[in-house]
């Protein structure tokens, strides 16, 4: 019998971090999809500024307003792409990622749930962002 609790507790044990590491990584996937889509919208904006600028140099017109304002969003884009990074460089550094897997002592798995942050905590904390290279 008791060769049997030893497997229970082992196959438990598994599933636990299986179910972690399974959340991790859809976790990271998702963050990945995000900063990609957000790269893409960047590459489009650095296309429309560049057909902009030469338009502007045909007709001999001044575009400054219109090319700022899309300067302005892909910053904007690149602050959010600094951000996802840093999400996921915080998921791969922790095992908590916000979610509480509890067992009772009778090793009965129970659903996760999930740990509310404190946000006001993370709206006082300023990150520094650098600009993301372009991609080709």
């Amino acid at each position: 019998m008791e060769f049997f609790d030893k497997v229970k507790k082992t196959a438990i044990s598994v599933a636990k971090v299986s179910t972690r590491e399974s959340k991790k990584l859809y976790s990271i996937a998702r963050l990945n999809l995000e900063i990609t889509e957000n790269q893409n919208k960047i590459k489009t904006l650095y296309k429309e500024i560049g057909m902009d600028a030469y338009k502007a140099h045909k007709a001999k017109k001044n575009i400054a307003r219109r090319i700022r304002a899309k300067l302005e969003k892909i910053d904007a884009l690149e602050e959010i792409v600094a951000e996802l990074r840093q999400q996921i460089e915080i998921i791969k550094s922790t095992d908590e990622l916000g979610v509480d897997d509890s067992y009772d002592d009778n090793d009965e798995i129970h659903d996760a749930e999930i740990v509310e942050e404190d946000e006001e905590a993370d709206e006082e904390e300023e990150i520094e962002t650098e600009p993301i290279d372009p991609i080709e």
